[in-house]
């Protein structure tokens, strides 16, 4: 569990970073102490100093004898899938807006999801949570960024250049803009466009990438900082005490004087959301949502345990780091993406970041192997993305009904189940059978409807533990086919579906947490029109007796909280409430219910809206799966009106 005092350690590292950024912000955006040209100067000071030095000092601290090689493998990892999903991802959906090409669109989300700002903020952060060992940990990432990361993705940036220099027989070059984790520069003066023909040959690629890493100094930083640690942990040497304190005095304030500088850059720029609001929410999906998916997927594949995975995974969700937006900036590859990833998800992220993945992760990544075992046995876990919200879901409006309807079900001596159902509604009747064939782990059911559809779906359980794998299509829609995998995990659930149409519809829903805390989104994209067709998250919180849930649907304009509460266990006594906001109409929506069991075979339930709509409900089990439900609705705000009567009968042998 998490102490008051853990909250108060997190606080405490969190809050001077926030304070150093904001005095940033206020001194060049309000009281005009600083000038444009004053402020590039502090830059300079924090990306040619400041930075490397921390840098150098962070890493030469790190023993490379005693890395993790699951660390380094996890972090590998996380990479190829990402690289793996955005490569998907723009097979199917062609972006008409930004620059670059999908390349570019790959770098881009890349730099945004997987390349955290961990040296200047993740290492304060997660030091108050885990200490030492978070230090050690982040310090392993900042050396594989440094030297691999960033150099990879400065090739990936010269790559694309020389692609558009095929096409184009020309290049522009940006020049004033090194790779410095805070090189934030504001003088456009320095950004001169040189416009020339070279060949993309690899060898050029090559040259001009090593010529931008050799005037880096954070390249030297790092590659220095290493060297060091190797001869100190193996040969025991030590820095002399005037360059170790030389160093020290300056990087000490080098954590201060970065965030000062990202205070500089936000109140440099126009808008906050400079690439708008729907490329926002991607970026912002990319950065808190897909980036730690992966991470999680990462760890778990190369089985990290305990401390080791949970900062690995928080890491994961700080916020995006400088050094990508400087390259984005360079050359010129969707930048103000990158500009809202740095500014927005500084704003946003340490919140998220605090009071989701750090809860969520202190929780599950502390239990020993055998409470994961039991846990995997007994089929725990954050379940799917429609589970948040469900149990008050259920309660408002499960079995509310102003319709007739009957259903019977038969089973024959092969152990085939046939279910009849009839509603009658209104003038009109609606009837369908459904026919379902079970063997082991495979299912099939065949619904025949009064429309003369024909709905099959074949369902495979348990492909490997915990894999659930459903194909179906509905004839004669011909484009209703579609294949979906399940996946469920103590702390995951996953589920994906494509169309098997030439421009399918692809959904992707993931939940990560516990049966306590878990956190998810919803996403629906057609390929066909390249628009998003839904895009919800939301978060679930269940403690004993009660379950509350936050969500955000209908592309952000629409936000939900619910409440599940269990009042007395014995008599199956609940209240439950869901209040509704839609932030582009103003307009709310309030539903609150309850439900208590008469007796062990019968339940009775009411609701009431804000709009004066009142239902009620009684339900009895008159035999084992047999009941009989009858229900009715009265609309408070006009009387006059006939109430309306609902039955169901549900017949099973």
């Amino acid at each position: 569990m998490i102490s008051w005092l853990d909250v108060y350690h997190v606080f405490s590292a969190t809050v001077p970073l926030y304070v150093a950024m904001i005095l940033g912000y206020l001194s060049a955006k309000h009281l005009n102490i600083f000038s444009l040209e004053q402020c590039a100067g502090i830059n300079k000071f924090v990306a040619k100093f400041s930075v490397p030095l921390l840098s150098f000092q962070v890493i030469s601290q790190n023993n490379p004898f005693k890395m993790s090689p699951r660390l380094i493998l996890s972090d590998i990892l996380q990479k190829i899938f990402a690289f793996v999903v955005l490569a998907v991802v723009l097979r199917f959906w062609h972006p008409t807006e930004g620059r670059g090409g999908k390349l570019g669109w790959i770098i881009t989300g890349l730099s945004v999801s997987m390349l955290p700002n961990t040296l200047i903020l993740g290492i304060p952060i997660l030091s108050a949570i885990d200490g030492d060992a978070a230090v050690n940990i982040l310090v392993q990432i900042v050396v594989l960024q440094s030297l691999i990361w960033y150099n990879i993705l400065l090739f990936l940036f010269e790559i694309n250049a020389a692609r558009k220099i095929t096409s184009s027989g020309a290049s522009i070059e940006h020049r004033g803009n090194d790779n410095e984790e805070a090189d934030i520069e504001q003088e456009p003066k320095e950004e001169v466009a040189i416009v020339r023909t070279r060949s993309p040959g690899t060898g050029k690629i090559l040259l001009k990438a090593w010529q931008k890493l050799i005037i880096n100094p954070n390249t030297y930083a790092a590659l220095f900082g290493l060297v060091w640690a190797t001869l100190h942990f193996r040969l025991g040497w030590k820095l002399p005490e005037m360059i170790g304190k030389s160093v020290h005095m300056i990087s000490d304030g080098g954590l201060g004087m970065a965030m000062f500088s990202l205070g500089l850059f936000m109140a440099s720029q126009s808008s906050i959301i400079a690439c708008g609001t729907k490329m926002a929410i991607i970026t912002m999906v990319l950065k808190f949502v897909i980036g730690p998916a992966l991470m999680v997927a990462s760890a778990f594949s190369i089985r990290l345990r305990s401390t080791l995975f949970r900062v690995t995974v928080l890491q994961a969700a700080l916020p995006q780091g400088i050094v990508p937006f400087v390259f984005a900036k360079e050359y010129n590859v969707n930048p103000e993406i990158a500009s809202t990833g740095v500014i927005f998800g500084m704003i946003i992220s340490l919140p998220i970041t605090l009071a989701y993945y750090f809860p969520l992760l202190l929780c599950f990544s502390r239990l020993l192997p055998s409470q994961l075992l039991q846990e995997t046995i007994m089929g725990k876990g954050p379940g799917l993305y429609t589970e948040i919200g469900k149990k008050a879901r259920d309660l408002l409006y499960k079995d509310y009904q102003g319709d007739q309807k009957l259903s019977i079900t038969t089973y024959s001596s092969t152990g085939v189940a046939i279910t009849t159902s009839g509603t009658n509604k209104g003038d009109l009747f609606l009837g369908d059978v459904v026919t379902q064939i079970k063997n082991k782990n495979f299912t099939a059911d065949i619904k025949v409807a009064s429309d003369s559809s024909i709905l099959t779906t074949f369902t495979y359980d348990e492909a490997t533990p915990g894999l659930k794998a459903i194909i179906s299509a509905k004839v004669p829609d011909q484009k209703s086919a579609k294949v979906e995998l399940q996946y469920l995990h103590p702390h995951a659930g996953i589920c994906t579906s494509v169309g098997l149409t030439a421009n399918p519809v692809v959904n992707f829903s993931g939940v990560i947490g516990t049966s306590v805390l878990a956190l998810g989104t919803d996403v629906s994209f057609d390929t066909e029109s390249g628009n998003f067709k839904h895009f919800n998250t939301g978060v679930s919180f269940t403690k004993d007796d009660l379950i509350a849930s936050l969500t955000l649907n209908d592309k952000g304009e629409k936000l939900t909280a619910s409440y599940y509460h269990i009042v007395n266990p014995l008599k199956n006594t609940v209240v439950g409430a869901e209040v509704s906001h839609n932030l582009k109409s103003q307009v709310n929506s309030i539903t609150v219910g309850t439900q208590h069991a008469l007796d062990p075979l019968t339940t009775v339930k009411a609701r009431v809206n804000n709009a004066g709509i009142a239902n009620a409900l009684i339900q009895h089990e008159w035999r084992p799966k047999s009941f009989i439900t009858i229900s009715g609705e009265v609309d408070s705000k006009a009387i006059e009106k006939s109430a309306k009567v609902g039955f169901a009968l549900a017949l099973k042998p």
